[in-house]
C-alpha cells in the first residue's frame, strides 16, 4: 500500500520526513499524513515523489503491474481509488470513535448518578441526632429513644414495650411528629413526658 511503500522508500534513501518534504515542496506534516494513510498526494506530487525516491509511480503505489511509463490519467485513477478506500476507512474509524465516546459518556453519566445516589443514601443514613424520653403514667416509668438524620427522618426508634404496644409509632417517618405523638398520648392520659437526653440535632419544641 502507498503509505507503507512511501515510508519504506524514504527510510531506504535515508531521508527524514522533513528532508523529503523539502524535496517535493510540501510541509513535514503533509508527509506524515501520507505515511499515516490519512491522505494521498495529487498526481503531480506523486510523480515528483517517485523521482526523488528514484522509483516508479507504480512501485510507490504498490501496483502489481510491471514497470512501465505512467500517464497522469492512470495515476489519477489509482489515486482516486486510494482516496476512496481512505474515505471508507476514515468513516469507519470515525464511527467506531463516535461509538466509543458515546459509550464513555453513558458510563460517566451512570457512574455519576450512582455516586450521587450513594452519597445521598449514605448521608441519609448518618445519625444527626438522638433524643430520649422518660414517660410517666399511673406511677410507672417508660423509656423511648429516637435516632434521626439531618432531615429528621427516623433511622431507628424504640423503647419499652408499652409505648410500642399502645402508640402506633410505625406510621411515622418524621422524628418530630413521632415525639409530639408520644407526648400527646401521655399528656391526654394525665401522664408526663420528659426529654432526658438530646445528642446532636435537636427536635422541635
Amino acid at each position: 500500500m502507498f503509505k507503507e511503500n512511501l515510508k519504506a522508500q524514504r527510510k531506504l534513501k535515508g531521508f527524514t520526513q522533513e528532508t523529503l518534504a523539502i524535496k517535493v515542496n510540501v510541509v513535514r506534516q503533509t508527509v506524515s499524513k501520507w505515511e499515516k494513510g490519512l491522505s494521498v498526494p495529487d498526481a503531480d506530487t506523486l510523480q515528483k515523489l517517485a523521482e526523488v525516491l528514484d522509483i516508479t509511480v507504480s512501485q510507490l503505489l504498490g501496483a502489481e503491474t510491471p514497470n512501465k511509463p505512467e500517464n497522469k490519467n492512470e495515476i489519477a485513477e489509482q489515486l482516486s481509488r486510494i482516496n476512496e478506500q481512505l474515505a471508507i476507512k476514515n468513516a469507519r474509524a470515525r464511527k467506531v470513535w463516535k461509538s466509543i465516546v458515546i459509550a464513555l459518556i453513558l458510563i460517566i453519566i451512570v457512574l455519576s448518578m450512582f455516586s450521587i445516589f450513594y452519597t445521598v443514601r449514605h448521608q441519609n443514613n448518618i445519625v444527626a441526632g438522638i433524643t430520649e424520653f422518660t414517660c410517666m403514667l399511673d406511677g410507672k416509668e417508660y423509656w423511648y429513644s429516637i435516632q434521626y438524620n439531618d432531615n429528621y427522618q427516623i433511622l431507628s426508634a424504640g423503647g419499652d414495650a408499652y409505648i410500642d404496644d399502645y402508640i402506633n409509632t410505625k406510621i411515622y417517618s418524621d422524628a418530630n411528629q413521632l415525639a409530639a405523638h408520644i407526648k400527646d398520648y401521655f399528656a391526654i392520659r394525665g401522664g408526663t413526658t420528659v426529654t432526658t437526653e438530646e445528642t446532636g440535632l435537636k427536635l422541635y419544641e
